[in-house]
């Protein structure tokens, strides 16, 4: 015959084990069915000149914004930006997302432009020391005179190019406004420069963009992936390469306008255009 205090004991580690074992699938079921929370990382070392790289990029975003499990964004940037309404579709989709969920971007090499304007729409910043960021205004490639062909007529001057050059040129300028609000609206009061001094195009170093704040701090792409995180208020949690996740890499990146064919309907865009070697 067992005492009470055997059967107390005894009872005691059932309870124990059941606790133990409880645990245990508690962790198991949570892995499989919630899943450990993620920090999804999407790589952007491109310019933003075809419909079907602003397609992946928009893919990636919003799967980023759609998975429960990913708790957080970090964006890795090296762009020197690109097509203007391009530019403009990945913003707004990464201003939703921001809107779900914590974005911070990690500058490596560049953020120019159009690169910037998307990094503009992130909680947090990143550049290292010799990042370039910046370039903030507009690249345009003026419409064409319309020459008439003996096959075809139109009903007005500007039926083919849309506006005079005149009209065209306060277009432009009207684009680099909408940039330098976006700009002006995402940074805040932590922004050192007035609007005149953006526009003046400047491409600034890492150090002095954290100083003017166009960026919030010196780090890498794990400071990046942990900033995410603490914003999030995730403490244990793995990280998701998007990119591979969706099966989508970029062709690299577009140094100029020169391979860009001037055609009468005028384009714009939001790219840094680097000087060709004499």
């Amino acid at each position: 015959m067992r005492t009470i205090r055997e059967y107390a004991e005894l009872l005691s580690d059932s309870r124990f084990f059941l606790f133990i074992t409880s645990v245990v699938i508690g962790i198991v079921l949570f892995n499989i069915f919630i899943g450990i929370p993620k920090v999804g990382i999407i790589t952007l070392d491109t310019s933003f000149m075809s419909e079907n790289t602003k397609n992946d990029i928009v893919e990636m975003v919003r799967y980023a914004a759609n998975d429960a499990s990913i708790k957080a964004v970090t964006i890795v940037m090296d762009s020197p930006g690109g097509e203007v309404s391009k530019i403009e579709e990945i913003y707004l989709e990464v201003l939703k997302l921001k809107a779900k969920k914590p974005v911070v971007v990690a500058v490596d090499g560049d953020a120019l432009s159009g690169g910037y304007y998307i990094a503009s729409a992130a909680n947090f910043i990143y550049v290292k020391p010799s990042s370039q960021i910046g370039n903030i205004g507009v690249i345009s490639t003026l419409p064409e005179p319309w020459k008439p062909e003996s096959e075809q007529i139109t009903t007005g001057p500007f039926k083919v190019s849309g506006k005079s050059r005149k009209n065209y040129a306060a277009q432009v300028d009207a684009i680099k406004q909408v940039f330098l609000m976006a700009v002006m609206s995402q940074r805040g009061n932590k922004l050192q420069l007035d609007a005149e001094r953006l526009s003046y195009a400047e491409i600034f170093l890492g150090n002095e963009g954290v100083r003017y704040g166009l960026a919030d701090a010196i780090g890498t792409d794990s400071d990046a992936v942990q900033k995410a995180a603490d914003i999030a208020g995730i403490a244990n949690y793995d990280t998701l390469d998007i990119n591979k996740a969706k099966n989508i890499t970029f062709s690299g990146r577009f140094h100029g306008l020169a391979d860009v064919n001037k055609t009468i309907t005028p384009t714009n865009y939001y790219i840094y255009q680097e000087l060709e070697e004499q």
